[in-house]
């Protein structure tokens, strides 16, 4: 059945636009209708209640789900197919309307508030006027004074300062966040908190594990009573400084001397020393404006022996320094001359060195008082006096029978076995000659057979002992501290007694003197010449006791040949002249090329020298630091 009432209100609210509009579609006149007679107040009978007819018209015309009439509800199907659904309509209406309420983002954006006073949804002005529309009982509570004072600070007289009319007011207005009332439903909805969004919501879960994590950081690091995490070296300052403290209260009853006694002389404290066995000098040429140091030394110290120390010369000192030159050192607490000896260790042997090399490091070795590894003068390596030193790189191995290119080496190996290991191992001589291993020889044991590309030569080696020279410093016994000389160098002394170095007659160049050959003539008997052709006969003259006939007649020139023989001696002057310059010229040539070539090679030098001051530089360092990964491993073998 078709509800006649519903299309009529359809078109009311279709097309009812204004009142003509509505009279032609009624097709009544205002007289004809009675909702068009106007009120006793001015407003049309037609215009009221439009609240409850809009609700009304929405709900009919609204889309209808029926799949959630069939299955969400207890209604029939008789009562569905009826039409009585409107209040199912209204409930659902005000379900979705709860499910699409979002939060809104914008302060300006406000729900309304529900005030203390309940508002009916009647006062809604409905009137269609130009003029507004009063309700005088509202008006009525504005004649309280408590509800004019809850105003005033709304107003540029009002306090701005009042802290509770500030609170009062954020509360009431500026909240944007509260209860509010649905104006379709009337219902009240109760807020209970903003909904946070996902972004929100993983970066409260975030703080949370940063918040866990640092929790356990600090229970690991931190201590318990809360103070900061102290480091070792502070550890260790503040046990140094509790005893301290307690040694501080310990001695504060006592007199100084007790307490010099317990726990030694302070730092600052004048002491006197008493020192027996001093050399009378020392008292006689004491000077109180010379400073002295007074130092300790070990039972160690105290012994003299034979010290290997590493050295390089600085750079600063212009000529390098030789072997066996006297030299000061300065080592611990002591200051004494020795002799050293300077050498490098080719890995099985020191070799002895007659200057020390250029831009890099090597050892000294020298008669001194015994120090430990490490002290003040340089990186030692070893303190021995089993120091073998020998003037030449010897062989690993020592040939001691040599054919042409074949040689016999020892003390390479200890078995045959080991010799079988290395057949075909590549060596070489000090000299740069290079060889192979061959094959084991039966006896000896460990002795082999090494081809070469040349001959070798066996060199012999003698070990060089160290002068056991020492001569301590005692500038303090003198009256001028500073006129304290020692042995003086060979070659000053020489300067100053004006002599010259021996020279060993067998190393001097001399003279070679050589005999004049005389050969004896040629005998040739007379029965071999006799049997002789007469191109293989000697023809031996005599010699002639009186001149030729040639001899005796002196050749005189015809004026022709004379002229001939004259323009040729001119022709041979000019040759002769002109290959002068000529030589002269190529003299000249050849002497500027000279110099070009000179400074040419004085660049090259130059560079060259650069070269190997920095490739000596970085074998050094190369030394150093295998030298000091050696000392390292050996400290680490001995404390395992």
């Amino acid at each position: 059945m078709k509800n006649p009432e519903k299309d009529i209100n359809d078109e009311e609210i279709a097309y009812a636009e204004s009142d003509s509009d509505m009279e032609d579609i009624l097709g009544q006149n205002e007289d004809d209708d009675p909702d068009l007679d106007p009120d006793l107040d001015g407003t049309l009978k037609w215009k009221s209640n439009l609240t409850e007819k809009a609700k009304k018209l929405f709900y009919t015309n609204r889309r209808i789900n029926i799949m959630q009439l069939i299955y969400s509800n207890d209604k029939t199907p008789e009562e569905i197919a009826s039409g009585e659904i409107s209040e199912l309509l209204k409930v659902e209406a005000a379900s979705n309307e709860k499910d699409n309420v979002e939060e809104e983002k914008d302060d300006e954006e406000f729900f309304k508030i529900i005030k203390s006073q309940e508002k009916d949804s009647d006062s809604v002005n409905t009137l269609d006027s130009t003029k507004a529309y009063l309700d005088t009982s509202n008006l009525d509570k504005w004649d309280d004074e408590i509800t004019l004072e809850s105003i005033r600070n709304r107003f540029i007289t009002g306090s701005l300062d009042d802290d509770s009319s500030a609170g009062e007011n954020d509360s009431s207005d500026n909240e944007v966040h509260g209860d509010y009332e649905d104006l379709e439903t009337g219902e009240v909805v109760k807020v209970e908190g903003s909904k946070k969004s996902e972004n929100e919501i993983e970066q409260e879960a975030l703080a949370q594990k940063r918040a866990l994590l640092k929790k356990k950081f600090d229970a690991e690091y931190d201590e318990k009573d809360g103070s900061p995490k102290v480091d070792f070296y502070d550890e260790i300052k503040e046990g140094i400084a509790k005893q301290l403290q307690l040694n501080r209260e310990e001695f504060e009853d006592d007199d100084s001397h007790t307490r010099a006694m317990v726990e030694g002389f302070r730092p600052g404290t004048y002491v006197r020393i008493l020192l027996k066995r001093m050399p009378c000098e020392f008292v006689k040429y004491f000077d109180p404006a010379y400073p002295i140091i007074v130092g300790g030394l070990l039972t160690t110290e105290e012994n003299l022996g034979f010290i290997q120390v590493r050295i390089k010369r600085h750079r600063w000192h212009k000529k390098i320094l030789k072997t066996k030159d006297p030299l000061i050192f300065s080592l611990g607490w002591r200051r004494f001359q020795s002799i050293p000896i300077y050498t490098l260790n080719d890995g099985t042997r020191n070799r002895m060195l007659k200057y020390t090399p250029e831009h890099m490091h090597c050892l000294a070795t020298f008669y001194g008082p015994i120090h430990p590894p490490n002290t003040s003068f340089c990186a030692v390596q070893s303190v021995s006096n089993d120091n073998t030193i020998v003037k030449k790189l010897k062989l690993t191995g020592v040939p001691y029978k040599i054919f042409k290119n074949t040689a016999f080496v020892k003390d390479m190996f200890t078995s045959a076995l080991e010799v079988a290991k290395f057949e075909g191992a590549a060596i070489r001589t000090v000299s740069g000659i290079r060889g192979q291993v061959k094959k084991p020889i039966t006896k000896p044991e460990g002795h082999f057979r090494a081809t070469f590309e040349d001959k070798v030569l066996m060199s012999a080696w003698y070990p060089i002992i160290p002068k056991k020279f020492y001569n301590p410093v005692t500038s303090l016994l003198l009256s001028f501290k500073k006129e304290w000389q020692g042995m003086r160098l060979t070659g000053q002394i020489r300067k100053e007694l004006d002599l010259t170095p021996p020279i060993n007659p067998d190393s001097q160049y001399k003279k070679i003197e050589r005999k004049a050959r005389r050969f004896n003539p040629l005998h040739i008997p007379l029965s071999l010449q006799a049997n002789l052709p007469f191109a293989s006969k000697p023809k031996i003259l005599k010699k002639r006791t009186k001149q030729s006939y040639l001899q005796k007649r002196a050749v005189v020139l015809e004026p022709k040949e004379k002229k001939m023989y004259t323009l040729m001696q001119q022709i041979n002057t000019l040759k002769k002249e002109k290959d002068k310059k000529r030589k002269e010229k190529q003299a000249k040539k050849h002497h500027e090329y000279a110099k070009k070539m000179a400074k040419r090679e004085t660049i090259l030098a130059e560079k060259d020298k650069k070269e190997r001051r920095e490739y000596f530089r970085k074998q050094g360092l190369l030394q150093k630091r295998s030298a000091t990964y050696s000392e390292g491993s050996s400290k680490r073998s001995k404390t395992s």
